[in-house]
């Protein structure tokens, strides 16, 4: 077989393939009235209540309604390091084992991998070994469990249904359980209708008063009303020659509104008879996903930033002591000034190494940020558009990146901290010494 002829052959299987997905984005995920919407997009966590960031129910102070998923995310990141750590003591029988097993291998491989890093940067002294390298290696590890765990299904997916803030789109939700609930969506590419406050005030009202849930006998009946009205009401409009189709439409949409406000008071979305009997719930509703990555909020970024940041300066006053100090208050430099004018330049570039040393937790924090927020919008529109295969491609994608941008992380914290450790006065020392000499 040629080369040509491979191809082709490939390429034929391509199309199917993108045919099919076609078919199950655009036909059967709506006929099933399951088509994938558009999450909220929002940078802060989300609680689980529905509150926004500004309510007092928001936050991790309040009860477990007020948690956040990335907050959560970070907690289960957590404990998937600590039982990393026991399962590689215990695979090593507390490293002694001269031969080592597939999982104590790979363990080894990731570790030496990042002392190499940290041997490389800072070199083999006590502090970088015994310091440096564990906490490299422990922000490597736990970077990993929170950037891959939002690849998992049912990150970010799964959650609870609440009604949509002003603002936000939502869709109609069915009741598919005793306590289950899923977003009703019959159109491919629909992203939602914008709630207004009355909106959010409408949904809030029919979740919190049970007096306002229909029966299915009240649907039922409500559905079989609505087919006799709208029965009626084509007849009418087929009369009517003058009519466009857009005021036909018009008029069908404020018969089923009517009929759909008899049983859902102030409902948004005018249900057809099927929806009401199906018991499609009308109003503005989203998903706050149980656990969202928790390197797509800020707080868990900045938050690893000032840890490292801070563990920069202890590495730089223990390898140095106060003289540490003296790259951004070069004291020496205003001290030669009568031999060397330029010292007062020295001491101007000191005190704009504290604006660098500062820009270390904005440079850490939202390099992390950004490529793991950009990241999760961009699979949640790939599913938007296609729901099947071309989402994978870029699961791959965020495999790789996400995986560099802890690499990254850790690495930084090993540069700046080697930085930290070296010495910022061998000019001072030189001058010294050469006074020394002339004495």
């Amino acid at each position: 077989m040629s080369a040509t002829t491979r191809g082709a052959i490939i390429f034929g299987i391509l199309l199917i393939v993108l045919v099919l997905c076609s078919v199950l984005t655009f036909s059967v995920l709506p006929n099933s009235s399951v088509a994938v919407g558009l999450p909220v997009i929002t940078v802060p966590g989300e609680a689980y209540n529905g509150a926004l960031p500004s309510a007092e129910a928001y936050g991790v102070g309040n009860a477990f309604g007020g948690w956040t998923n990335t907050f959560v995310a970070t907690l289960i990141a957590d404990l998937a390091v600590l039982i990393f750590v026991v399962l590689a003591w215990r695979a090593s029988k507390g490293w002694t084992r001269e031969v080592p097993t597939r999982f104590q291998s790979w363990v080894e491989m990731v570790g030496d991998f990042i002392y190499g890093q940290t041997k490389s940067f800072a070199g083999v002294k006590p502090l970088a070994k015994k310091w440096l390298f564990p906490l490299a290696a422990s922000i490597f590890v736990f970077l990993l469990a929170v950037n891959w765990m939002k690849l998992f299904p049912g990150v970010e997916s799964v959650g609870f249904m609440h009604c949509a803030h002003e603002g936000t789109s939502g869709y109609p939700s069915l009741q598919v359980g005793d306590n289950a609930y899923q977003l009703y969506i019959e159109r491919a590419l629909y992203a939602g209708v914008r709630a207004s406050h009355e909106d959010y005030e409408a949904c809030e009202h029919f979740v919190e008063d049970a007096a306002h849930h229909p029966t299915h006998e009240t649907l039922v009946a409500a559905s079989g009303e609505l087919r006799e009205a709208e029965a009626a009401l084509l007849t009418e409009l087929d009369a009517d020659t003058t009519l466009t189709q857009e005021e036909r439409d018009a008029r069908i949409d404020e018969k089923r509104l009517e009929v759909t406000e008899s049983v859902y008071p102030e409902a948004t979305f005018a249900l057809t008879a099927d929806q009401l009997e199906k018991g499609v719930v009308p109003y503005v509703q989203v998903v706050t996903p149980f656990v969202r990555g928790g390197s797509t909020d800020l707080n868990l970024t900045i938050g690893l930033a000032l840890v490292t940041f801070v563990a920069i300066q202890v590495f730089g006053v223990a390898a140095q002591g106060p003289a540490y100090f003296m790259k951004f208050i070069n004291l020496n430099a205003l001290g030669t000034m009568h031999k060397k004018p330029l010292g007062a330049v020295d001491f101007l570039v000191g005190l704009f190494e504290i604006i660098s040393e500062i820009g270390k937790i904005i440079s850490l924090a939202f390099r992390l940020f950004g490529n793991l927020f950009a990241g999760g919008i961009l699979l949640a529109v790939m599913s938007f558009l296609i729901a099947a295969l071309l989402p994978v491609i870029f699961y791959g994608l965020e495999v790789i990146v996400t995986t560099i941008q802890a690499f990254v992380f850790a690495v930084l914290t090993i540069v700046f901290s080697a930085q930290a450790m070296e010495g910022h006065h061998g000019d001072e020392e030189h001058e010294e010494g050469a006074e020394a000499h002339a004495h």
